[in-house]
């Protein structure tokens, strides 16, 4: 027995793990306890040491082979157990930091191992906080857009002011906002997104999508919610002389005139917002542009819905070229009229003839 504990005495400390085993507290718990109950402490910590190790992520192979040769452990059972450890031990040191495994006091090691959680955690919660931060700034350069785009608004209504033409007194722009959008801009807003938008495990766009599925009731589309414009809510409105009250521009309650007007005016303004912004660019302000509307083949529009136009145009200083059977019958335009001929020699040629209907102004 002598001789056994001294080889394996003279194997720990050349391991390195005698010297942890000879301090003052491990003395202290183990010197009052008896052998046998030592080995009994042994065996059930070897066991539970096997358990830990096959069950954990790629010990599976490792707490096998300990366990199966501290099964088979003879009365050379603290060589083996041993030899159970500095596998174990190992395995350890190949799993965990450096400044952790480099310590043979395994109590030393746990602290060690619990400063590194701790500053795991506040990585973590660092970490989260950015991301956090992330996700308000993609909020708050949504909110950024709509503020942008409602001054755009604000200033196409300014230039819509003037509009009128037939019993269309008045035409403006509505914006509002998109219940399950703004659903979804409150989530990003307050950090709630953040488990979908910065998962390394799912693509951008399933994320996105499944964004949309948790706050916008939808199920699919979720690539446009970083586009502002789907947050906005854009109705045009049209206030008739006899109503006063502004409805709806739907164009199953317009005239084709009045819808065609209405459109053309929404795009003059439009333009107008464009060009007034490119000469802001340009060293030198343009003399100006000629202002064209062309509607080919027009033949829906009566002599009513072409006078709404004439008007319109008139109040817009349009200049509008249409191809439409009535436009030779109605007032305030110049007709022309495109004839093809052959002459003897077999050439063609077209005739172009213009007239003004009498009546007509300026």
């Amino acid at each position: 027995m002598s001789e056994r504990w001294q080889r394996l005495q003279v194997e720990a400390e050349a391991a390195g793990v005698l010297r942890t085993a000879m301090m003052p507290a491990v003395i202290e718990k183990t010197s009052s306890a008896g052998s046998v109950n030592l080995y009994q402490k042994a065996k059930t910590q070897g066991s539970l040491l096997a358990e830990r190790l096959t069950h954990s992520n790629g010990g599976r192979e490792r707490g096998e082979a300990i366990k199966a040769y501290m099964d088979a452990a003879d009365q050379e059972f603290g060589k083996t157990y041993l030899s159970a450890w500095l596998d174990a031990r190992d395995w350890l040191r190949l799993r965990v930091p450096p400044q952790v495994a480099e310590v043979d006091d395994p109590l030393e090691s746990l602290r060690r191992v619990g400063d590194h959680l701790e500053r795991l955690r506040e990585r973590l919660a660092q970490q989260e906080s950015n991301l956090r931060g992330q996700s308000e700034d993609i909020a708050r350069n949504i909110d950024t857009q709509r503020r942008k785009a409602r001054r755009e608004i604000t200033r196409l209504n300014h230039d819509l002011g003037n509009v009128r033409f037939g019993s269309i007194e008045g035409v403006r722009i509505q914006i509002g906002t998109v219940e399950n959008r703004e659903r979804v801009l409150r989530a990003l807003r307050e950090g709630e997104a953040q488990q979908f938008l910065f998962r390394s495990e799912m693509p951008i766009e399933a994320a996105m999508d499944e964004l949309f599925r948790n706050y916008g009731g939808g199920h699919s589309g979720g690539q446009k919610l970083l586009d502002y414009r789907e947050y906005l809510d854009l109705q045009v409105e049209a206030m008739r002389q006899d109503t006063k009250t502004w409805e709806s521009a739907n164009p199953t309650k317009l005239s084709t005139g009045e819808a065609i007007g209405v459109g053309a005016a929404i795009m003059m303004v439009v333009l107008t917002a464009w060009e007034r912004q490119a000469n802001i660019l340009r060293p030198r302000r343009s003399a100006g542009t000629l202002r064209l509307l062309f509607l080919d083949e027009a033949n829906r529009l009566s002599q009513d819905s072409l006078s709404v136009l004439f008007e319109l145009c008139q109040n817009l200083e349009l200049q509008l070229l249409i191809a439409a059977p009535e436009v030779a019958q109605s007032e305030g335009n110049t007709t022309f009229h495109l004839v093809r001929q052959v002459d003897e020699t077999g050439q063609e040629a077209v005739r172009v003839t213009g007239r003004r209907t009498i009546g007509a102004t300026g």
